[in-house]
C-alpha cells in the first residue's frame, strides 16, 4: 500500500507559465522572488505597526464586501491576513481563486493556506492578462499602485469585464492624502525611492481608468485621514 505523501504540491498554472513583467524585474524581485523577504513581511502585526492599524481595518472592509458561497477572484498575493479574512468569508460552499505572475508568491500562499481552504486555487497568471470566466466578487488589493499607468487601465478594465451583473470589483489602496496629513510626505519619499509608481495613482481616480464607468456603480470609503481608499464598482444589472 502506497504512503500518501507530504508534500504539497506546486501551484496551479496557467497553459504557459506566465512571464514577469520588465517593471517587477528592475523594481520589485528583490522582494517579491525572495522567499525569506517575503516569509518575514507576511506578518499582520507588522503591517498593523506599519499601517498604525488600518491593515486590519482595510482588509475586514474588503471582506464585507464578500458573500457567503461567492465566487471570488483575487488579483494578485498579499502579505498578512487579508486572503484568509476574505477567504474565510466565502466559506465551503464558495470558491475562491487566486492569481499571480509570480510562482514565488503561488507557492507562499499555497503553502499557507492549501489545507485551510480547499476551495481556493492558486494560478500563475498575470493581472493585465484577459481573465476567462466571470465571478461574483474580484478583489484588487494594494496591487494597483505597484504597476505602471498603462498596466493600471488593463488591470481595472479585466476586472471589470470579468465581474458578474451584480457582481462587485473591490479595489484597495493607497489614495491622495491631503498636505496636512502628517505622513503624506514620509509615503512620497519612500514612493521615490522604492514605487515609482504610486504617485500617478495619487494623481487619478481609479474610475478614471475604466472604458466604460457608466456601467457600474460606483462607490469610494477612505481610511486614515485619507491615506488609503477602498472603491467598490458594482456592475449594473439592467443593462445585461
Amino acid at each position: 500500500m502506497k504512503r500518501k505523501s507530504s508534500v504539497i504540491p506546486p501551484a496551479r498554472r496557467a497553459a504557459a507559465k506566465a512571464k514577469i513583467p520588465l517593471y517587477q524585474k528592475e523594481f520589485y524581485s528583490w522582494l517579491y522572488e525572495s522567499p525569506r523577504l517575503t516569509g518575514w513581511l507576511d506578518n499582520q502585526r507588522l503591517l498593523n505597526i506599519l499601517t498604525f492599524g488600518f491593515s486590519s481595518k482595510m482588509l475586514r472592509s474588503c471582506a464585507a464586501e464578500v458573500s457567503v458561497s461567492a465566487d471570488v477572484l483575487q488579483m494578485g498575493a498579499t502579505f498578512g491576513d487579508q486572503i484568509g479574512v476574505a477567504a474565510s468569508k466565502v466559506g465551503i460552499y464558495g470558491h475562491y481563486d487566486l492569481i499571480d505572475v509570480s510562482m514565488t508568491q503561488l507557492r507562499h500562499q499555497r503553502n499557507k493556506y492549501c489545507y485551510l481552504y480547499p476551495f481556493m486555487r492558486f494560478v500563475n497568471q498575470d493581472a493585465s492578462e484577459p481573465l476567462k470566466r466571470q465571478y461574483d466578487v474580484i478583489i484588487c488589493y494594494m496591487l494597483l499602485h505597484e504597476v505602471p499607468s498603462a498596466t493600471r487601465a488593463q488591470i481595472v478594465n479585466n476586472a471589470l469585464s470579468a465581474v458578474k451583473p451584480g457582481g462587485k470589483v473591490v479595489f484597495i489602496d493607497y489614495n491622495n492624502s491631503p498636505i496636512w496629513h502628517p505622513l503624506r510626505y514620509v509615503v512620497k519619499i519612500f514612493n521615490r525611492l522604492y514605487q515609482p509608481f504610486a504617485e500617478k495613482l495619487w494623481n487619478n481616480e481609479i474610475k478614471n481608468y475604466a472604458r466604460n464607468p457608466s456601467e457600474y456603480f460606483w462607490r469610494k470609503t477612505t481610511f486614515f485621514g485619507r491615506m488609503y481608499q477602498k472603491v467598490v464598482a458594482t456592475k449594473k444589472e439592467g443593462l445585461y
